[in-house]
């Protein structure tokens, strides 16, 4: 097994715990976020920087989505009081 694919197997484990971890609501951007995680790590260990640049936005935009869910998540709550 080449370092590439042992680093994209550690990539893809580690965000399969990540989106066990999170609520429903949240999920799309966690997986998203996920994502960018393993494409940066991957762009990273094979020197590939669009790679590693789409895996970084994918970051963000996963974690505003995440962000965006949590607003929600709030808001519905102070509506149910």
């Amino acid at each position: 097994m080449s370092n590439t694919q042992l680093a994209l197997l550690v990539a893809l484990t580690l965000s399969s715990v990540t989106l066990v971890a999170c609520d429903r609501d949240n999920q799309s951007g966690a997986s998203q976020k996920a994502t960018g995680r393993v494409e940066s790590a991957v762009g990273e260990i094979t020197g590939d920087p669009k790679l590693k640049s789409d895996g970084k936005k994918d970051e963000v935009v996963g974690g505003f989505k995440t962000v965006v869910g949590d607003v929600k998540d709030t808001v519905k709550d102070a509506a149910k009081k």
